[in-house]
């Protein structure tokens, strides 16, 4: 993962690079993302298949401290599209940061989230850990989100402990009962047989937006041109890596630098292939996503004002 970034990371001043002599510049477009996870792997993949070059985009790739840290660049405007979930979209829309998501490359089910325990645990169920406590990444998270709902529909209460990446360490050094893990922290847990799952999230919670691609008013009004191209080499990314098993396997293993190909296969199995490569969002999963973020407290702006489809479905023109 870091001889990607390191070959990805850059830092630049403009949207669009100016015009020289004889031959026209690459539009640059500056991407934040909060983590190492999944969908980010689609960017890495576009770009090491050429398919930013190919439409004359230089995409540089900022790898934050999480996603509010990755919200700051976006309303600072270091960065023009950032992953962001639709909750903290709205806290940001609503105190004036003009942005909008344009676009979906996960899956909509939550696929691979699991709440774990370790494995010797005598914690069976999530009615046992009533009262106890879990690990999240930060208060106010979607990872927070998710076990808060998590733990009303199983009647129960829990205290959330932020850890920020520190999630499966503190799992593991039994600095919380449970943690919240997602891919391929629980696919790794999993196939060592460290943890096991006491809560699926795939399987029980519904269908929504955790994160799309929130991108400055500035880039939508000045250079749509531009974003529709961005989205046609991440929809090419996604289709190539969804017919291309081995080599999606292969690139995954050495974007997490696993080393073992088993978790790279089951990123690839359960996570990959559930990726719409038109990015299309559905209203109901946006709605879900917003009623989750309302759920916890946090007044959410109407959904209109937080994504628009005028960029969808993706074409790989």
């Amino acid at each position: 993962m870091r001889s990607l970034i390191a070959a990805a990371l850059a830092v630049c001043t403009s949207v669009i690079l100016a015009v020289t002599p004889g031959a026209r510049a690459a539009d640059t477009v500056r991407v934040g993302v909060p983590a190492v996870y999944p969908t980010y792997a689609v960017l890495y993949a576009a770009k090491e298949l050429g398919f930013y070059s190919e439409r004359n985009i230089d995409t540089e790739i900022t790898v934050f401290r999480g996603g509010p840290a990755t919200q700051e660049a976006l309303a600072a405007g270091s960065i023009d599209i950032s992953g962001i979930a639709p909750g903290a979209a709205s806290l940001a829309i609503a105190k004036g940061v003009r942005e909008k998501i344009v676009a979906l490359f996960a899956p909509a089910p939550a696929a691979g989230w699991h709440i774990m325990v370790p494995v010797a645990s005598p914690i069976k169920s999530m009615a046992d850990l009533n009262g106890k406590t879990v690990g999240v990444t930060q208060k106010a998270s979607l990872t927070d989100f998710w076990v808060e709902l998590a733990a009303k529909q199983s009647g129960i209460t829990v205290q959330t402990v932020p850890l920020g990446a520190g999630v499966m360490p503190g799992l593991r050094a039994k600095q919380v009962d449970a943690s919240i893990l997602w891919p391929l922290f629980s696919y790794k847990g999993l196939l060592s047989g460290e943890f096991r799952s006491i809560y699926d999230l795939e399987a029980k919670m519904k269908p929504s937006v955790s994160e799309g691609w929130a991108v400055t008013e500035t880039l939508i009004d000045t250079h749509p041109d531009v974003l529709r191209k961005w989205l046609a080499a991440d929809s090419k990314a996604v289709t190539h890596m969804q017919t291309h098993p081995d080599w999606s396997v292969d690139f995954l293993a050495r974007y997490f630098e696993e080393p073992d190909k088993r978790v790279s296969k089951m990123v690839f199995d359960n996570f990959i292939m559930k990726i719409r490569p038109d990015g299309t969002m559905d209203p109901e999963w946006i709605k879900e996503a917003l009623d989750l973020a309302a759920a916890s407290g946090i007044k959410v702006l109407p959904a209109d004002q937080i994504f628009t489809t005028q960029f969808l479905p993706v074409h790989m023109d």
